[in-house]
């Protein structure tokens, strides 16, 4: 190269992320439907579902529980699993680029109790939408897909919701 240096590439590493979390639903006030709860990050400009890193000696279902109780302030118990969903993203972080490889386990999962609270280092804001509006507002269409695989499961399985 004539007059110039080419520029350095960062130095790379890869690393892997295994998390989970859950489309928790409720009966709407009145019976009139179910609503999502959602977590609102990044500054309150990303609705998502709760959900979090999988400590050592967990299990996936008790991850979702956990999450969900530090992230949202709400009890919720684990209804059936929903599978889950792989993606990759990039981070530079100390001049080292890592391409990271997620792995997030979904659960349906019923209210038992609880007020919405969000988990102040981590999350920006909790709230409850009814469905078409939870909908429209997640960010990533692979939790809007976690959602609509909630309803079907719910619709076949869990009315009798989350009661002890």
């Amino acid at each position: 190269m004539v007059g110039g240096s080419r520029p350095q590439a960062l130095p790379q590493s890869r690393r892997r992320v295994t998390s989970a979390g859950g489309v928790v639903l409720r009966e709407r006030p009145g019976g009139k439907g179910l609503e999502v709860l959602l977590i609102a990050i990044k500054d309150g400009r990303v609705w998502s579902l709760p959900k979090g890193q999988v400590e050592p000696g967990e299990r996936y279902p008790q991850t979702a529980v956990r999450e969900v109780r530090e992230e949202t302030g709400i009890e919720a118990r684990v209804l059936a699993p929903l599978g889950s969903i792989r993606y990759h993203f990039t981070v530079k972080d100390d001049g080292v680029q890592t391409t990271v490889t997620k792995e997030v386990h979904h659960f349906l999962m019923g209210y038992v109790g609880g007020t919405p609270r969000p988990q102040k280092e981590e999350v920006d804001g909790v709230a409850w939408f009814p469905v078409r509006e939870a909908l429209k507002r997640l960010s990533h269409q692979n939790e809007r897909n976690a959602v609509l695989k909630a309803l079907a499961c719910w619709d076949t399985q869990a009315p009798m919701s989350a009661q002890p």
